[in-house]
């Protein structure tokens, strides 16, 4: 047994290199040669187990959550306006009740649409009715001030 001192310099560290072009640190690889994947023509048959199951349908989104939830945020941001921001608050609460019951459907999604549109819609409607209880206060003290001149 031959005792190894790695103090001393007289000794080989490393074992030399096979190679002599590449140093005894980096990695020694054997060449093969370029080998390519058979190609399948237009012959094979598609395997199975590859591509789309048969029968498979992707889901799709609910069209009228999307529709209840775009014209709940329009109803939000235009909630000043007197007659058509309480338009817009009901259409958006129908549009998104009718999409969560679509999307209980099987192959449907976008139920949280559906809620998001409901709560935009319900929440829009509560200002548009404050705003045109006082728009049409404001027209009725002006039409008894003023007279039938006016």
């Amino acid at each position: 047994m031959t005792s190894y001192d790695p103090y001393q310099p007289d000794q080989p560290q490393f074992p030399p290199p096979a190679d002599p072009v590449y140093p005894p640190s980096a990695p020694q690889y054997a060449v093969q040669p370029y080998v390519t994947q058979p190609q399948p023509y237009a012959g094979y048959a598609p395997q199975p187990g590859y591509g789309a199951y048969p029968g498979y349908q992707p889901l799709t989104t609910s069209g009228m959550a999307v529709a209840g939830m775009v014209v709940g945020i329009v109803a939000l941001v235009t909630f000043w306006i007197p007659f058509v921001d309480l338009v817009l608050g009901f259409l958006a609460i129908g549009l998104s009740w009718g999409g969560m019951m679509q999307a209980d459907r099987p192959g449907y999604t976008g139920k949280g649409m559906g809620i998001a549109g409901l709560i935009c819609g319900i929440i829009a409607v509560i200002p548009a009715l404050i705003v045109m209880l006082f728009f049409f206060g404001l027209f009725a003290a002006a039409g008894t001030a003023c007279g039938i001149a006016c």
